[in-house]
């Protein structure tokens, strides 16, 4: 396969959006557009799919999308003028860098300085209350929507918005399932699952979900970050030093590109 590199297919989806009306584009019709744009790809590179059986052009695209509301280019699902569900809409700093102009551009949500990460855990024979299902959620978010709700983290009370968050399924399989951004302080509220009882949630913002079939594995999260607990993370709300954190958001990345 010769897919071309993450931040070519970002440089190019900016452009091609910037070439629209009103610099906006429902998002799947930009895939087969794109696509045209790099002689690399053959019909086979078109046609390949990942193992959920989504096809991985699209995937990629999708991912470029993420990039490039990271660093400020395009707007965050719902937002914009005019927003509709998935509507990319370019910023005004989209449209200058779109032109060539030089700009200083936002290092990514949640890595604008070194910080830590937090572990949210998620056991599907404990809880599965998402809204519709986890898999019509993963969908949603494929789309390019982001999802709000909120998690509990144990005892934790000195966690921070903009915190990175880790999706850590439990119970089999067992790895990283996706990553958000916490938006508000700790707060107390009835227990999930244990009447009568409470727990401290915050809210968090998921922007990648993956599914099952696709997770992160608890292996490769040994290998390479081996001083967390992977196999110890018993409650949600356990920190993940910045250090560790940095090495985790680049494992992350490289596995969803």
């Amino acid at each position: 396969m010769a897919f071309p590199h993450d931040d070519r297919i970002a440089e190019e989806l900016l452009k091609y959006i910037a070439r629209q009306p009103g610099g906006r584009i429902h998002g799947p019709q930009s895939y087969e557009p794109l696509a045209d744009a790099f002689a690399e790809l053959a019909p086979d590179d078109r046609e390949s799919r990942v193992p959920t059986g989504e096809l991985r052009w699209e995937s990629k695209v999708r991912f470029a999308r993420l990039k490039l509301v990271e660093r400020g280019l395009l707007f965050p699902a719902k937002e914009g003028p005019d927003p509709k569900r998935g509507v990319w809409i370019l910023t005004d700093l989209g449209k200058r860098v779109a032109t060539g102009e030089s700009v200083p551009l936002a290092a990514p949500r949640g890595q604008e300085s070194v910080r830590e990460g937090v572990i949210l855990g998620w056991n599907r024979s404990l809880w599965d209350g998402w809204e519709e299902t986890y898999e019509g959620v993963v969908n949603m978010l494929m789309a390019g929507a982001t999802y709000k709700t909120r998690w509990s983290v144990g005892s934790r009370r000195d966690l921070a918005p903009g915190t990175e968050a880790w999706l850590l399924r439990q119970g089999g399989p067992y790895g990283i399932l996706g990553h958000g951004v916490v938006t508000s302080e700790p707060f107390e509220d009835a227990h999930f699952a244990r009447h009568g009882e409470t727990s401290r949630y915050v809210d968090v913002e998921f922007d990648v979900l993956l599914d099952e079939e696709d997770i992160l594995s608890r292996d490769a999260l040994e290998r390479a970050i081996p001083e967390v607990a992977w196999r110890y993370q018993f409650q949600s709300g356990n920190r993940v030093a910045a250090d560790a954190n940095a090495r985790l958001r680049k494992l992350w990345d490289d596995y969803i590109s």
